[in-house]
């Protein structure tokens, strides 16, 4: 099974959830904060890869903005 996020505009919501049921596709909706935490996972991710941002950089933000690690 894959997972494929789609961006859709407010007024064409209703009209693509009911092709996605009725092609018996598993739909969910993101809520804000899970959109924000993708965002901060994909953030993390490229400055792990570029190490243009030192590792201590990123816990210290993560700590400044409440995760606890």
């Amino acid at each position: 099974m894959k997972t494929v996020i789609i961006n859709l505009p407010d007024k064409h919501t209703s009209l693509f959830l009911s092709l996605f049921k009725k092609f018996k596709f598993s739909t969910h909706i993101l809520s804000k904060k899970e959109k924000e935490e993708m965002a901060m996972a994909e953030w993390i991710d490229e400055g792990m890869k570029s190490e243009e941002v030192s590792e201590k950089a990123i816990f210290d933000t993560l700590k400044k903005h409440g995760v606890k690690i």
